[in-house]
């Protein structure tokens, strides 16, 4: 576990910085206080480097107190320097990040900083925790008086794919020349770790197609992946991307008959009752088809 590890990292960032933030401007030109944690910085990845236990506890007050995301308490400076030493060798080799949400200075001489710590061992193992995390300055510098860890909430497909919830729902778009409407009904998969989407195309009341969409977040990529099947054999997947209030579907798959297939879906949120579809850079066999153009869908009401 990484403990004490998290601790010296967050020593670097103690006017708000991550390490190696800002290194290309000019010190002289920034506030003393940005200049000062800038030189932590460095200092820090100098002592950690040399896995100086004693450089990095100078980061911190004599009698700090540190609780670590397991619930541990650690106070003064000498408890800190044990957990150090335990943490470094069982983590010997292991890269350490830290994010800043954010740095509120409650007096001219006491932060409070909040963010998270990543640690990644040599095998490829990650952990992850949340911190709060008081400065005071001393004499000049600022140093850790109080540090508080907590655990990484578990992220889940279904957090993942809560961008997607206003789906939610039964949409109809009308073709009146055709005679056909298409109706789209979103709902959760049981667990809700998915997204489910059945379709069915119909003339008047006589059915033409019928497909069935699953969507869900791939763990292995990292990204929303969807999994496209029609009544008549075909299938496809694709791979989701967001700009803003637009999500594209980058799909290849196969006809009935074998054919391969690709298509960019693009889906474009206008209000939580109406959105735009459209599809672009269609392939057959890889010969190009004619796109289909911008087609807003409506959100079927009192159902």
């Amino acid at each position: 576990m990484k403990t004490a590890l998290a601790i010296a990292l967050i020593a670097l960032s103690s006017a708000g910085l991550s390490p190696g933030q800002d290194a290309g401007k000019d010190p002289a030109a920034m506030p003393p206080e940005m200049a000062a944690a800038l030189a932590n910085d460095r200092a820090y990845e100098a002592a950690y480097a040399k896995a100086d236990v004693e450089a990095l506890a100078a980061f911190f007050t004599e009698d700090a107190e540190y609780t670590s995301d397991d619930g541990r308490t650690f106070s003064g400076n000498a408890a800190l320097k044990a957990s150090l030493r335990d943490a470094f060798r069982a983590n010997k080799g292991a890269k350490l990040s830290i994010t800043v949400d954010s740095v509120k200075p409650l007096t001219a001489e006491v932060l409070v900083e909040k963010g998270s710590t990543r640690v990644v061992s040599k095998t490829g193992d990650v952990s992850e925790s949340l911190y709060t995390a008081v400065h005071v300055k001393k004499d000049d510098k600022w140093k850790i008086s109080q540090l508080i860890e907590t655990p990484m909430p578990e992220i889940t497909a279904n957090d993942r794919l809560a961008e997607l919830a206003w789906l939610l729902g039964h949409w109809e778009e009308a073709d009146k020349e055709a005679g056909m409407t298409i109706h789209s009904r979103y709902q959760w998969a049981s667990g809700g770790n998915f997204l489910t989407r059945n379709v069915a195309v119909k003339r008047g009341d006589d059915p033409v197609l019928e497909g069935w969409q699953i969507i869900g977040w791939d763990p292995v990529q990292g990204a929303i992946h969807s999994w496209t099947f029609d009544d008549a054999g075909g299938y496809s997947q694709g791979d989701w991307t967001r700009e803003g209030e637009r999500w594209l579907a980058r799909e290849t798959g196969y006809a009935a008959d074998g054919s391969r297939t690709s298509a960019d879906q693009t889906i474009t949120k206008a209000s939580d009752d109406r959105y735009f579809w459209e599809s672009g850079n269609r392939t057959l066999d890889g010969e190009p088809r004619p796109a289909i153009g911008r087609t807003e869908i409506r959100r079927v009401k009192g159902e």
